[in-house]
């Protein structure tokens, strides 16, 4: 104990020290409410630029911290991120519209417009009332965030305003509309009300977001009702164009040789004609709609999309009224060139164009490869800003585990069309395996105006043998259900549902590798929660119908319980003592009716009711230029069943046992910064700034009134025993400025953070119970390091982990990233594991040429380490872990790619070919990973 007490006496003088050596780069300390901020509304959408990040909320507005209280139609509230990290006050500012009330106790006011500023220590807290919160990578111009920059920009503390929001929306073409007209000859006379414009040779002309190009152009004026002077600008009537006509409206191009449009009816006609419309570029995003839950769990890509033309063509395009045309004996393809490789001939195509879609229909269609008829279609109708196709995907390839094999996604709403599309998605999966048999399966996703969820089925009649590592298959009907369904209700609820059928422990590792071992664990569940200010309220009921563990094999905690139900109220920060306190609590009563472990185990678990609460004080500080945060906890567990121990082998059913369980502990950190006079051209560094974080953070359990033996062990509480831990601490970072003159930005040169873990009376993170898992109860230190050496060239070394007991790493992980935009993208890395493995890493993303790329990745265990026994393999056996080469040829609107994956730990090899869409998402592979 005397050793502890002088290294904590030589750490806290060296803090001191070091302090005052950083004095003049102290952050000030402002009087703040020790409130959360909280945000809420139906939508919000949310974006990061420069350190700042802009969270837009619209309808049923509400903005709480403490006793004040914002309602409005729409706010824009720009949260400091970056400045918040290192420092533990976090500013809002915030700016809101339209019938704006401010509430402060009792007392209220009206306003239009109002510009405040929060600044909080418990954090942000945003909560959409229906829909995701919807992400952006970039910063979006809403007349609501130009509004609110315009008053922000003003430098003023607040701002409060009674006068309206004028609405700057669209009202529709005036009056008094301009038309710019060029041409080599111009000529214009009266005829009647019309004023006549005729432009001859080379005519351009731009009016609104139209534009068109042709040989020659009449127009027609109306002047019916207006005074007689031209230049107040005449409204368009008709429009008359021939020779090499190209008109551009908006998304969409027009080329034609002659075209003739009614402006006022918005009806025309267009010979020898061609419409060519994109597909609309999507933003990346982020927020947990169903489509980004479907990126996450299945690994789609997530990356902007990029525009795909649609060409449609025919002697006559009927202009039938706005945003609709019909061809007769029209063609239509996605092939942008002059003579398409590929293309539709339909009797009659329609094309209707409705804010964010493109409608195109058509009947008795005849698919072409360049001039030769290769299939017929009755009818078909897609929305191509959806980028639907009926054929969604298809890979054809041979694997040594599946024989030869052929898969293929089929949309199958574009065959069937209706509005159901706009909140819907089916997907028919259908795949042949040489040596398994046929798949099939169905994707369905919804999503609706306070819902969303999706369902995944598959069924394969499997004619193998073996699964993976020689299990034998027992029932040959094998297969998955998958439904997952999440629900906001009335007065702040939410409801998460989630179905989970398998028809055994090995069919997902066999079939759905990838989604096995990223996916959250397989399980039936019905979860409700409110959320509001800072207290939470849930209700649970988890139950696994499968009867057996969906994660076998996987790295997750050993033990799974099912809950039937479980019932918990959380209070989350909550200012007590005239704000000198923070309370927290938790408190949960459960009912276990059994659970799933991996192991045989000494005692089997039994149904059990639990009544748990945990309950903490902490009391922040600000000592000089410290940030302390003692607090005390305290852990009340009562259980209907416990485990009787006073025999050799323990027994289940004793008698009903309560435990308590305190600790107490503080944390404690302080930040400083300095900025150096450093410039180095090779490393680009344009000076340096320091940013210096020391930490200490203690934990002591003492009091613990129950052996964890005694208590069936469904989860972490029940394994709380004596533990004492002690956490020395630094963050380092050194930021520069890199970038042209007058447009550098901040850049994090080096990233440098130690933690050192101590536990001074061995008693550690440890659970001796049933299981018999033992995290963590030896001195270790953990290292993170990362240093952007330029632009291209990034070092990484992190979660590293060096026992102190043993003075020997036993975890260590570095790499060395190049990154040359656009051309090439390389990776070397390596893996450390004591007692485990010894992994090289390489990867390389090379783009040849325009048309050619290649990516690889090889992983070789340099030194595997294997526990001895009478059949095991020699020490320090060397093996291939997986190899996997991607060579991509890129066609003006397809990707082809062939793919080599060599997979010795599963026993797998195969190659394969596939053809993609230029744009779509590629949807998750199956049968490897």
């Amino acid at each position: 104990m005397r050793k502890l007490q002088t290294t904590f006496f030589i750490f806290i003088l060296s803090f001191i020290c070091h302090a005052w050596s950083y004095g003049e780069g102290l952050l000030s300390v402002k009087n703040i409410l020790q409130r959360p901020f909280s945000l809420s509304a139906e939508h919000v959408s949310t974006w990061e630029k420069d350190g700042v990040r802009t969270f837009v909320g619209n309808k049923n507005v509400k903005i709480f911290q403490g006793p004040f209280q914002i309602t409005a139609d729409a706010t824009v509230c720009w949260f400091h991120e970056e400045e918040a990290r290192h420092r533990k006050e976090a500013t809002v500012e915030v700016y809101c519209e339209g019938n704006v009330t401010i509430l402060i106790d009792e007392n209220y006011e009206n306003y239009e417009q109002v510009y405040l500023t929060f600044e909080t220590m418990t954090g942000i807290v945003v909560n959409p009332d229906i829909q995701p919160i919807e992400t952006f990578e970039e910063a979006q111009e809403m007349e609501v965030v130009v509004r609110g920059e315009a008053i922000r920009s003003k430098g003023e503390e607040e701002y409060l305003s009674m006068d309206e929001v004028v609405d700057v929306s669209d009202s529709g073409v005036s009056r008094g509309e301009m038309i710019d007209i060029i041409a080599d000859s111009i000529d214009s006379w009266e005829e009647g009300d019309k004023r006549v414009i005729v432009a001859l040779g080379n005519v351009k002309i731009k009016r609104m977001d139209t534009e068109i190009h042709a040989d020659n152009v009449i127009l027609w004026l109306d002047r019916e009702g207006l005074d007689d002077s031209f230049s107040a600008g005449l409204p368009l009537s008709e429009i008359y164009a021939e020779g090499n006509v190209t008109m551009r409206r908006e998304e969409d191009l027009l080329i034609a040789d002659r075209i003739f449009e009614n402006v006022r009816e918005e009806k025309g006609i267009l010979l020898d004609a061609q419409i060519k419309t994109s597909v609309q570029a999507t933003q990346k995003k982020h927020g947990a709609s169903i489509t980004d839950i479907r990126v996450r769990e299945k690994g789609h890509s997530s990356s902007a999309q990029e525009e795909l033309p649609i060409n449609i063509g025919g002697d006559e395009i009927l202009h039938a009224g706005k945003g609709q045309y019909e061809i007769k004996n029209g063609v239509m393809t996605t092939c942008g060139y002059g003579h398409p490789h590929y293309h539709f001939k339909g009797k009659k195509i329609r094309l209707e164009q409705k804010g964010v879609h493109n409608y195109i229909s058509s009947k008795h269609n005849v698919f072409y490869l360049d001039k030769y008829p290769v299939g017929y279609f009755p009818y078909f109708s897609l929305d191509v800003k959806k980028k639907e196709k009926l054929l969604e995907n298809w890979e054809l390839g041979s694997s040594s585990r599946f024989g030869s094999f052929l898969r293929t996604d089929w949309n199958l709403y574009v065959l069937t069309g209706g509005q159901q599309k706009e909140w819907s998605s089916l997907l028919l999966k259908l795949d042949y395996l040489q040596d398994r048999g046929l798949g099939t399966g169905l994707d369905f996703e919804y999503e609706g105006k306070d819902i969303f969820g999706y369902s995944d089925t598959y069924y394969i009649k499997d004619f193998g043998d073996n699964d993976i590592n020689d299990i034998p298959i027992e029932n040959t009907d094998r297969g998955t259900v998958l439904w997952r369904h999440r629900q906001s209700l009335p007065y702040g609820w939410r409801l998460d549902m989630e179905y989970s059928y398998l028809s055994d422990p090995g069919f997902l590792r066999e079939y759905f590798q990838r989604e096995f071992k990223t996916e959250k664990d397989r399980e039936t569940v019905l979860y409700l929660r409110k959320l509001q200010d800072t207290t939470a309220m849930t209700f649970l009921i988890n139950e696994q119908f499968n009867g057996f563990d969906t994660t076998v094999d996987s790295l997750r905690e050993e033990n799974y319980a099912e809950r039937l139900p479980e019932v918990a109220y959380r209070i989350i920060g909550e200012p007590i003592w005239n704000n000198r306190l923070i309370f927290t609590s938790e408190s949960k009563v459960t009912y276990f009716n059994g659970s799933f472990d991996r192991k045989e185990l000494s005692v089997d678990p039994q149904p059990v009711t639990r009544i748990d609460s945990v309950n903490r004080v902490s009391m922040p500080l600000k000592p000089w230029f410290f940030r302390v945060k003692p607090y005390v906890e305290g852990r009340v567990t009562g259980y209907t069943e416990s485990i009787d121990t006073s025999g050799h082998d323990p027994k289940a059913n004793d008698s009903a046992a309560g435990r308590f369980a305190g600790s107490f502990g503080f944390d404690m950190s302080s930040t400083h910064w300095r900025t150096y006079s450093v410039y180095n051209d090779f490393l680009k560094i344009n000076r340096l700034r320091h940013i210096f974080v020391p930490e200490l953070r203690y934990m002591y359990t003492p009091v613990v009134t129950k052996d964890p033996n005694r208590l069936y062990q469904y989860d972490e509480i029940d394994a709380l025993d004596f533990s004492q831990v002690l956490v020395f601490g630094v963050k380092n970072k050194l930021q520069t400025k890199r970038g042209r003159p007058g447009l550098e930005k901040a850049v994090d040169f080096v990233n440098f953070n130690v933690d050192y873990y101590l536990f001074p009376t061995n008693d550690g993170i440890t659970n001796d119970g049933i299981n018999g898992i033992i995290v963590r109860n030896d001195n270790f230190i953990n290292l993170d390091f990362k240093c952007k050496i330029t632009d291209a060239l990034t070092f990484i070394s992190e979660r590293n982990e060096f026992n102190t007991a043993e003075f020997q790493f036993d975890v260590l992980n570095s790499g060395i990233e190049i990154n040359h935009s656009p051309d090439w993208h390389y990776f070397v890395g390596h893996r450390y594991i004591r007692d485990v493995s010894s992994t090289l890493s390489l990867a390389v993303d090379y783009r040849i040429n325009e048309k050619w790329s290649v990516f690889g990745i090889e992983k070789y265990d340099l030194k595997s380490f294997v526990e001895e026994s009478d059949d095991a393999e020699e020490l320090g056996d060397k093996r291939n872990l997986k190899t996997n080469v991607v060579l991509s040829r890129y066609f003006h609107d397809w990707v082809g790619s062939i793919t080599l994956e060599l997979d010795p730990v599963r026993d797998d090899s195969s190659l394969r070919f596939d053809i993609t869409p230029k744009g779509l998402e590629k949807t998750q592979r199956r049968f490897w990973f």
